[in-house]
């Protein structure tokens, strides 16, 4: 009797695992059906082929709203090569402020106005034209000076010698700046010279000396109507 209860208990405990592996297998074998993943790779391809894209898709990126382009054109248009001959990228309005630096000892002086330290007084001139002459009165040992006409440099480096060195300007109506800058003192201090202005008719308007420290300005002024 022992033996058949024993004998049952095994048959139903045979029939419980066959039916348990069974269910797991299909469910296996259904998550397989499902997803199929490469055996070589942990990665999933897909399938770019059905992907639709219209290539007459028109993009609005509203540049126009963003943008003043017409401001811009008008701009442009104004400084076409087909309105000037001669046109150069200086000429457009972001680069008018552009100026050559200017230095002096290694300081830059782009900005800074000639300040005088001796002035050589002012006077008229009937004439457009006039003559400089500047020789170095005093032993002559090197002293060299920069001749400026309204701020503008007309005759730079010139060595002050025994001799007159001459030189011609040209006069603007009204007032006329000259400034002579000595560029250094010679051997011996300061720098001294002698000055002599006459009009084109040859007639001494002015005389006059100096003697400047380097850097230093004399100003003469000239009134011409």
């Amino acid at each position: 009797m022992k033996f058949q209860y024993l004998l049952f208990f095994l048959l139903i405990s045979f029939t419980s695992i066959n039916l348990f592996s069974q269910s797991d297998t299909s469910k296996i074998k259904k998550i397989d059906n499902e997803v199929a993943l490469p055996t070589n790779s942990g990665q999933l391809k897909v399938d770019f082929s059905k992907v639709k894209v219209n290539p007459n898709t028109n993009l609005n990126l509203k540049i126009d709203e963003k943008v003043n382009t017409e401001a811009i054109n008008k701009n442009l248009s104004k400084y076409n090569t087909t309105n000037n001959s001669n046109f150069l990228l200086e000429t457009l309005p972001e680069d008018r402020d552009i100026t050559g630096k200017k230095y002096w000892n290694n300081k830059d002086v782009t900005h800074e106005k000639l300040k005088t330290a001796v002035s050589l007084g002012t006077l008229n001139s009937k004439t457009k034209t006039v003559k400089i002459e500047c020789r170095d009165y005093s032993y002559v040992d090197g002293d060299r000076i920069r001749i400026y006409l309204n701020e503008n440099v007309v005759s730079d480096n010139i060595g002050l010698k025994g001799n007159y060195y001459v030189y011609y300007l040209t006069l603007e109506k009204g007032y006329n700046k000259i400034d002579f800058q000595a560029l250094n003192q010679g051997l011996s201090g300061p720098n001294t010279a002698e000055l002599n202005v006459y009009d084109a008719n040859g007639t001494l308007i002015s005389s006059k000396e100096w003697g400047l420290a380097t850097g230093e300005v004399a100003t003469l002024g000239v009134l011409y109507y």
